[in-house]
């Protein structure tokens, strides 16, 4: 038997084959599945998603001093513009229309240097824009200047 690092690595498709152990057999418990029976055991709704998860930051209070974004994952094909819209109003633009309706999560939140009467809150979203805010809870104002995290999950 040859030395599992000596052979090449590929690029699995959906019809290759991958050895396993069928633990629930003895004797010659060594047997084939495709790539494809393998996946099909994770849950659709996550194994086919899509996502973008980025952490940003947000300082000043000019017209453009937009939120800098810094990708964590993105394997939805787009690319993402970040605005900020007026004071504490914000907005994430894909460059084409990914985000599908019922079945978007959207999740964005501050981090570091939020004041604790501060919170960050997803206001709205379309096939192409996600709009958030911050807000101060005691007053209601928008205000500006934090960081924090997003997560944007499409389902098939």
């Amino acid at each position: 038997m040859a030395i599992i690092n000596s052979y090449p690595t590929i690029a699995p498709t959906n019809n290759d084959l991958v050895l396993i152990v069928d633990t629930s057999e003895d004797g010659n418990p060594t047997k084939t599945a495709t790539v494809d029976s393998i996946n099909a055991l994770a849950p659709t709704s996550v194994a086919g998603s899509k996502a973008y998860v980025a952490q940003w930051t947000q300082t000043g209070s000019g017209v453009g001093d937009h939120p800098v974004p810094v990708e964590i994952y993105n394997n939805t094909g787009a690319t993402f513009a970040w605005t900020r819209t007026g004071q504490g109003t914000y907005k994430i633009t894909a460059s084409s229309a990914v985000f599908t309706a019922d079945k978007t999560f959207y999740n964005i939140q501050g981090a570091g240097s939020l004041a604790a009467s501060q919170i960050v809150q997803p206001t709205s979203i379309n096939t192409t824009e996600a709009f958030y805010r911050q807000i101060d809870v005691n007053s209601g104002a928008t205000v500006d200047g934090n960081s924090g995290w997003v997560e944007i999950r499409i389902y098939p």
